[in-house]
């Protein structure tokens, strides 16, 4: 027990003391007084049924604050149980993000979602791990060769889990610089500041996606899919736009000429 739970327990206990000494020795006499006509025998017996009265108040008032310490002490023990749990997870997931098999992985991605949406004071450190998760799982290699179809089911929930919006706090830029998206599957991509500068989504479809702001220098969008999206005030120097999809809801930077 802490130095400070002591003192606060003897003060407690030096107060209970003293109205208890003063419910039994002086409060009875003094509030009874000395009325001429109160015989000894009388006043003895108001004396005792004050003094039974100042007690059963003082008993009352004990229990009540018994009650409302045990209910302290019971919310602080759920906090801490709280936070334990928190960290358990936090923990947890960190440790699955690394794992081999790829629908652990995945569900560690659904876990740290769900603990920002619990304790928002994971929300940024949930946030830089998704984004440092995607970098690392789903890298742009220049020399890397074709494929088909998205990326893998773990780096997609991720996307998806930053698309949602739970964890990115205001103002909170998500870095996904270089990160290979080939083919991914963006529809309505609404994620916040984001920046794919020298990212590969070639053929991605970010139909209707909200590319406001977003820092797309270098990026390769070629083939992608355009349609519904909104590009204002997104960087688009050094962006590679070869074959992509736009139609007349596609909307873009201001002064931009889209490619033909």
């Amino acid at each position: 027990m802490s130095s400070r739970r002591k003192a606060g327990f003897a003060v407690a206990a030096a107060v209970v003391t003293g109205l208890l000494v003063l419910c039994v020795v002086f409060a009875p006499g003094w509030l009874v007084g000395t009325s001429p006509g109160l015989g000894p025998a009388d006043r003895l017996k108001a004396v005792n049924d004050v003094r039974g009265t100042l007690l059963q108040a003082l008993g009352g008032l004990l229990a009540l604050a018994g009650v409302g310490l045990g209910a302290l002490l019971t919310s602080r023990q759920l906090l801490l149980n709280r936070e334990s749990r928190s960290i358990d997870l936090f923990t947890k997931a960190i440790d699955q993000l690394g794992a081999e098999q790829g629908p652990t992985r995945q569900g560690a991605v659904y876990a740290l979602e769900q603990l920002a949406d619990l304790d928002p004071r994971y929300r940024g450190h949930v946030h830089a791990l998704l984004t440092s998760f995607i970098c690392s799982r789903a890298p742009w290699e220049p020399e890397a060769a074709g494929r088909e179809g998205g990326p893998a089911d773990d780096v997609a929930a991720a996307i998806a889990a930053l698309g949602r919006g739970g964890m990115i706090e205001a103002d909170a830029a998500s870095e996904l610089e270089r990160v290979d998206l080939r083919n991914a599957d963006l529809t309505g991509l609404a994620i916040p500041r984001i920046c794919f500068a020298g990212a590969n989504l070639a053929g991605a479809v970010l139909r209707n996606a909200n590319l406001t702001g977003a820092t797309l220098t270098g990026t390769i969008l070629r083939d992608a899919d355009l349609r519904g999206a909104d590009l204002t005030g997104s960087d688009l120097t050094g962006a590679d736009l070869a074959g992509v999809t736009a139609d007349g809801t596609t909307r873009w930077p201001a002064g931009f000429t889209p490619p033909g």
